[in-house]
């Protein structure tokens, strides 16, 4: 790829100016090249200069003149140019943009994605609601960023695992309980009262009604009662559950029990683990984790003065088990309420004798669901919340997985459900389909004509001389540098964002150029191109975990 011989010229410049003095010989850096967000920087740059210049400790620009001077890419690039603060601009000739995209057309798409992950392994924790009730809006959007960000490592060369955890521990499962205890009392004719921080939701009475017609074998004291029917709706909630993400596209490896690892003894051996490592004290009776002086805010109780363990306890426990099994990369995803939770659990990482880093989070921010132009509320207890399969149920899983990516996900997200049911370009994932059904009309037509886009044999991509022409091809060779500062940078929303922007220049294109009834050569390169651009976009909506269809219908809005 392009960025990836700019990057290479780069290393070898480098070389040269340590070996000629302009660079002192221990300097070692790694030169990044990106896309610039102004198309008049050039088609690449990069910051390597100013990196340089804080080791070598000389000006950035006079580092950068050096560098251009020590590479080597006639042929590559038609100008080179040093911009402010010691950025290098690259501007590539358009042959070599042709030159490329007959590279893919020869050799296929696969053999350009930049294997960075090549012998590692990454275990992404995703959704991990509580089964104390449906999946929300909310849990939608963290299921598709986790979904999305391990298709886009796996096709990076990542070994990777999706794991959901799923918390069947601890005080809100005996809520959950006590909830059903009480609504199955109810509907027995009891009179009860029912507190307001019990699960208010109709799916509660639903459980209750369930263990009181199917004919339950249900323990008559209170003290058991309320366990077995937290254990009976806590599986009855994470089937439906696993139901609903597999309808979202959305499949696990493994659905990891928080508590089997109180079974197994692995929350014991985390803590006896900390123990001797001298990162726990006793204080009032409880057991303390010196959190504070490994970058906490203060030092976190581990174990209650009563002996009842807490959740940092048995996230201690996993977090060690997943280094046990060997993962390079921990990525969690979690909502943004937990944000004050990263510090404690990379300090126990740290503590453990890990590598804190190794720890990734990805905060998912609050989704507002927008109908008839008014917010819709949301509280799982309180019951009024709109769940993901009633959105997938109205709006389908293609549109409701690309508007979740359609911001950051740290970045608030309003999910309008009329936008994602109309038929036109206002609606975001539309776009993008259309443009790939439009593709395989304009191929049908080909056909018919006699043309076939299926047997290029050697196409001459050097008659691809229109300026939007050459802009489209960018856009296509783009899609592979994507995928790559996707996969390092966590960041599976670019893939959005690319694709529509990419569509948009196709479709400049097509109002500008006739594909069909030139001069043979001109036609079968045209079809190259589209054929090229066609697979990007399937590409992309595999990757994003949205169909390709070949035919579409337009509507009115």
């Amino acid at each position: 790829m392009i960025r990836k011989r700019i990057e290479r010229a780069l290393r070898e410049a480098v070389e040269r100016c340590k070996q000629e003095g302009s660079l002192p010989l221990d300097v070692e850096i790694e030169p990044f090249v990106e896309i610039p967000r102004e198309k008049g920087h050039g088609d690449y740059a990069t910051t390597a200069p100013f990196l340089l210049a804080r080791i070598a400790r000389k000006n950035p620009e006079e580092i950068a003149r050096a560098l251009i001077k020590g590479m080597d890419i006639s042929g590559l690039c038609s100008d080179v140019t040093v911009a402010a603060r010691g950025f290098i601009n690259f501007h590539v000739c358009e042959e070599a943009f042709r030159s490329e995209l007959a590279h893919i057309l020869h050799e296929g798409m696969e053999a350009f994605f930049p294997l960075i992950g090549s012998g590692r392994k990454a275990i992404i924790e995703f959704v991990s609601a509580n089964p104390t009730g449906p999946l929300h809006i909310g849990h939608g959007r963290g299921a598709a960023v986790g979904d999305v960000l391990a298709r886009i490592l796996e096709k990076t060369g990542h070994e990777v695992v999706r794991e959901y955890y799923v918390n069947d521990a601890g005080r809100q499962i005996n809520t959950l309980g006590r909830s059903v205890y009480l609504r199955w009392k109810e509907l027995r004719g009891e009179k009860i009262e029912y507190p307001s921080d019990l699960y208010q939701g109709a799916y509660v009475r639903d459980i209750a009604h369930m263990l009181l017609t199917d004919a339950h074998d249900v323990p008559r004291e209170e003290h058991e009662a309320v366990p077995f029917m937290a254990r009976f709706a806590a599986d009855l909630v994470l089937a439906g559950i696993k139901k609903d993400l597999e309808e979202f596209r959305v499949f696990f490896d493994d659905y990891y029990s928080e508590n089997s690892l109180y079974e197994r003894g692995l929350v014991d051996a985390a803590i006896e683990d900390l123990e001797a490592r001298g990162c726990l004290y006793e204080e009032g009776g409880a057991l303390w984790f010196k959190a504070s002086a490994l970058g906490d805010e203060k030092d976190r109780v581990i174990v209650k003065s009563d002996g009842e363990k807490t959740y940092l306890a048995s996230d201690v426990a996993y977090h060690r088990e997943k280094f046990e099994r060997g993962f390079d990369t921990l990525i969690d995803i979690w909502g943004s309420d937990h944000h004050g939770y990263i510090s404690r659990l990379k300090a126990s990482i740290e503590a453990l004798g890990r590598d804190k880093d190794a720890l990734k989070v990805l905060l998912i921010q609050f989704v507002t669901l927008l109908k008839d132009g008014k917010p819709v509320g949301m509280s799982t207890r309180s019951g009024q919340f709109t769940t993901l399969k009633e959105v997938v149920d109205e709006v389908g899983v293609d549109a409701s997985r690309f508007l979740f990516l359609m911001r950051k996900s740290d970045a608030h997200l309003e999910f309008d459900l009329d936008l994602a049911k109309k038929t036109s370009n206002e609606n975001p994932v539309y776009y993008v389909q259309y443009a790939h059904a439009r593709i395989e009309s304009i191929f049908k037509a080909a056909r018919l004509n006699g043309a076939d886009p299926g047997a290029f044999g050697e196409v001459d991509t050097g008659l691809l001389t229109l300026p939007e022409e050459t802009d489209l091809i960018k856009a296509i060779l783009n899609f592979f540098d994507v995928v790559e500062v996707g996969a390092r940078n966590l960041e599976p929303h670019r893939m959005t964002f690319y694709l529509i922007d990419l569509v948009g220049r196709f479709h400049s294109y097509y109002n500008r150029a006739r594909v069909l009834g030139n001069e043979p050569a001109l036609t079968m390169a045209r079809l190259a191109l589209l054929k090229v651009l066609q697979e990007v976009i399937r590409e992309g909506l595999h990757l994003l975990g949205v169909s390709a269809p070949e035919r579409m219908e337009r509507g009115e809005g």
